[in-house]
Order: structure tokens, then sequence, then C-alpha cells
């Protein structure tokens, strides 16, 4: 059963429908009455504007028809378990597809309730937008891939014998110049070298 604990006395002389529907209406997160079929029965302002779609639209439709097609069997697999009793409640990340067809993210906490024969009425459904939280975690993972790549990329260069570290292995500086690289070491001077030194006589 749903109840409301009022917070003060003034609110205590409401009756507790009156208080839900407050409590409903005003909600910060979104909140849903939903049919076992998934037809939308009920819907609060900020479900309207998560999805894009008016309240009267929105009765027009099943949850179904919104939900990302990745994501419609664990929801689907999650509300079969509510109907068969074998849970009280689910709670998982999905994505909507918005009117405009963009896709939002919603953290979805799902109940239902049934009468007093165990016959299932509707589901209470809170959603809550996500959606920056989640880009704000692929932007994070693509960095971090970014970052590991990077790493992965740089090479161990020991000064002291001339080598370097290639998929385990350390090969000679030349070695690796010639076949990683395709150069070829020249020995001697460079010009530079030559216009400094070159006529230099030995002591």
């Amino acid at each position: 059963m749903l109840s409301v604990m009022p917070a003060n006395p003034e609110e205590r002389s409401l009756p507790a429908g009156v208080l839900f529907e407050s409590a409903f209406a005003h909600a910060a997160i979104g909140m849903a009455l939903v049919a076992p079929d998934g037809r939308w029965l009920r819907v609060n302002r900020s479900v309207c504007e998560l999805t894009g779609y008016s309240e009267e639209e929105l009765l027009r439709i099943r949850f179904q028809d919104i939900t990302h097609p990745d994501d419609l069997d664990s929801d689907l697999e999650n509300v079969d378990r509510l109907l068969r009793s074998e849970a009280s409640s689910y709670q998982m990340e999905k994505r909507y597809f918005r009117k405009d067809k963009a896709i939002v993210w919603a953290l979805l906490s799902v109940s239902l309730v049934s009468d007093d024969a165990k016959q299932p009425l509707f589901f209470i459904s809170q959603i809550q937008d996500i959606t920056a939280r989640k880009e704000g975690e692929a932007k994070l993972h693509a960095a971090t891939a970014e970052i590991r790549q990077l790493r992965e990329g740089l090479l161990k260069v020991c000064a002291w014998t001339k080598r370097i570290e290639v998929q385990g292995r350390w090969l000679p500086i030349e070695e690796f110049l010639t076949q990683h690289l395709h150069l070829r070491l020249t020995h001697g001077m460079s010009e530079e070298a030559v216009k400094l030194f070159g006529n230099a006589k030995p002591r």
C-alpha cells in the first residue's frame, strides 16, 4: 500500500490522495503509472520534459514504443519478474527515444501495485534523467583509452646500452631504426661537425 506521511499538522488534515497528487505532479524526477501491458496511465511534468512528448501523446503509446531496442529485452525481463512475483521492484539504466529522436539516458525504478487478490493493477515508475552523467562517463572512458594508447606507444630507451624495448625485446638502436623505421645510420661527422672540427690537427 502506498502511503504518505504528512510533515506538519496542517498537512495531516489533508486527504492522503491529495498529498499523493501533489507529490506526483511536482516531483523533481519523472513519475508515472504504467499498465501491466506497458501503456502509460499517468505521467507527471518531468516525464513529459524528459521524453519531449505531451501527456496526451504519452497516454496513447506504451513505454516499449520509446525504449531503445538494446535496452528493451532487459526491461521486459524485469517486468516479467515483477508479474511473476519473483521480485518486488527493480532498477536499471536505460535509454529512451525523445520525440525529436534524440536519445536520453534514465535511471528507472519500478514497483508493482496489486489488488487484494494479488492481481497486478499498475506499475509505479520513477524516472531520473542521467544523460549528463552518462555523457561524462563516455568522455572519461574515451580519454582513458587515449591515454592508454599513448602510454603503449611510448618507447623505453636505455641510454647506457643504447637499446630500445620493442614488444618485450631490447633491440640495438641501429637495428630498431633499420627494421622498424627503415632508416640507416651513417657513421662519421655531420656537415656542421666537419665545419667545426674538420681542419683540426691532432695533438
